[in-house]
């Protein structure tokens, strides 16, 4: 080799020394920004400018010894980015913006406030960024649950997990080892259940059961990574009205923005005035599915609450009960899976509504199902009924595989503009009649291009199921099952409600005591694919998240 050459490569190994020892280290901050509804990706923006601004008020020498820089990341959910595992390749892929120069990540989304980036920062700079560790505002399980899979069952209050919208601050070297176990094999991957249904503490437990701090060592089980709990994340605006720490300004530097209990729930408000439709009880056409054997035990319940709020409520049972009254589907009841007869629900609600001008929306429910209809009609204030909307409380299925999808789950209530009701009623259909109806529902609105749009303060389980810090962020729009609670107590504590003595007179509607077959209905294939929930085995009783 010439001398010249020699020089040349040995220049350019001295240039790649220099590049290498002057990159600076970053802090990331991701902003987790749902696609809909238009309201959540105004937050995430105002976010984003807000931490800028703060950024550039701020020197990061003053903090950080060295070289440091702060990145700004808008991250847009697509199909299942909501879960921050599914979201992981992306970071590393071809945003490339998880690198090895970035010690800290702050996760937020869209209800995430940045109260001091300053005393954040500072905050960081006394943590070690080497460890394999993440921080947050913890929150605890007060029973086991299903919604948690029934985690730690023997003992459900000593495992932590974090409240997402309070914000979540991780080390680079977890993420990274994350992201390197989440792109791995999944044969060596512990997951709980194919479905996704609280980010939050299915995130904590993959970490808990798939890091380990030594890789290449067993690891006991007093070694597993666990969330560390930070008084610095505080879950509500209350907390920060706390008192000041001396010399470090406020004591909680991200906090969840909760919303108002009376925000958007009257006419006069400007949110409504300026960017919504008001929206009251009487646009909204209740589908109430029940059967013979529950008639009397929670349709009693029901008429004592919230029906004194919906006068446009139909009982849809399998048989005809002149005294409540009820309207058969001619579909015989199952245990679980009821496709058949939600799909002859909405056929039939079709049909009762006819050319009613007034009704824009329609409500799926459970009869064993508490909501409360102002609550409903405030949200549904703020999406149009003209177009294809999709609303509930969003689950995913097996987000991991090609065949994964979301949807929205069941007993929480399902919400849907009456245009997307005549697209479902024109294309979609059952694999089987007691396939899971919310989850062939998800799939076939999927496959048509409709997102399920998720709505907070819909709630699939109990109060008791959730931590009392999430159920302060807004206030509850629906719960689903009577056992083991007073349905009555929830709707007074919970849902605003008062209890009635005489309910709602229920509209006027057509006879429909009875109804034709499914078959005969004249419903299309679902499409691009039902074969594979039938491969898949989702439309037999055992995949059915059935709370």
């Amino acid at each position: 080799m010439t001398s010249k050459k020699c020089a040349v490569l040995g220049l350019l190994f001295f240039v790649g020394l220099c590049w290498a020892r002057v990159e600076p280290r970053e802090v990331l901050l991701v902003i987790a920004c749902p696609h809909l509804p238009r309201q959540a990706r105004d937050e995430c923006f105002a976010l984003s400018d807000n931490v800028r601004e703060q950024h550039r008020q701020l020197d990061l020498a003053e903090i950080f010894p060295g070289d440091y820089t702060l990145k700004v990341h808008v991250m847009h959910e697509l199909f299942n980015y909501w879960t921050l595992l599914d979201a992981l390749p992306h970071l590393q892929g071809q945003t490339r913006l998880l690198g090895a120069r970035t010690e800290w990540i702050i996760w937020c989304q869209h209800n995430t406030r940045v109260a001091s980036l300053r005393g954040l920062l500072e905050q960081l700079r006394r943590q070690d960024p080497g460890e394999l560790s993440f921080h947050g505002h913890a929150l605890y399980d007060s029973e086991a649950t299903i919604i948690h899979h029934f985690s730690n069952y023997k003992d459900p209050q000593w495992f932590p997990y974090p409240m997402l919208s309070a914000g979540v601050v991780f080390t680079g070297v977890l993420l990274r080892r994350l992201a390197e176990v989440v792109a791995s094999n999944t044969q060596n991957i512990t997951l709980r259940s194919d479905f996704s249904i609280d980010a939050s503490h299915e995130l904590a437990r993959f970490i808990y059961d798939n890091v380990s701090p030594d890789p290449h060592a067993g690891t006991p089980v007093s070694a597993r990574i666990i969330l560390k709990s930070a008084s610095y994340i505080c879950p509500t605006f209350a907390s920060m009205r706390a008192p000041e720490i001396p010399n470090r300004g406020p004591r909680c530097m991200l906090h969840a923005k909760p919303e108002e209990p009376s925000a958007g729930l009257t006419a006069t408000s400007r949110h409504l005035k300026e960017r919504c439709v008001y929206t009251t009880g009487s646009h909204i056409y209740f589908a109430i599915k029940t059967c013979a054997k529950f008639h009397k035990e929670r349709i009693t319940i029901i008429e004592r609450t919230w029906a004194a709020d919906a006068q446009n409520r139909r009982y849809y049972s399998d048989v005809a009960d002149g005294g409540i009254p009820t309207i058969s589907t001619g579909i015989p009841n199952v245990q679980s899976g009821h496709c058949a007869k939600t799909m002859a629900i909405l056929q039939l609600s079709l049909k009762d509504i006819g050319q009613q001008m007034d009704i824009r929306w329609l409500m799926l429910v459970d009869d064993d199902t508490l909501l409360s209809v102002p609550r409903v009609s405030a949200l549904l204030s703020c999406h149009n009924h003209s177009d294809l909307v999709y609303l509930g409380q969003r689950y995913g299925y097996r987000l991991r595989a090609p065949d994964g999808f979301n949807y929205h789950t069941g007993g929480a209530g399902i919400l849907l503009s009456l245009p997307l009701v005549r697209l479902i009623v024109e294309r979609c259909s059952c694999p089987s009649a007691g396939a899971p109806d919310d989850m062939i529902l998800g799939y076939c609105l999927q496959a048509l291009g409709v997102a399920a749009v998720p709505a907070a303060g819909m709630h699939q389980a109990r109060p008791q199921d959730y931590a009392e810090e999430l159920l302060q962020l807004q206030p509850p729009v629906s719960f689903h099952k009577f056992w083991n609670s007073d349905p009555e107590y929830t709707y007074r504590r919970y849902l605003g409600g008062s209890l009635a003595n005489g309910s709602a007179p229920l509209a006027a509607h057509k006879d429909q005591a009875t109804a034709a077959p499914l078959h005969l209905l004249g419903l299309q294939p679902c499409p691009d694919g039902v074969g594979l929930l039938q491969e898949a085995g989702i439309e037999s009783s055992g995949k059915h998240l059935d709370l």
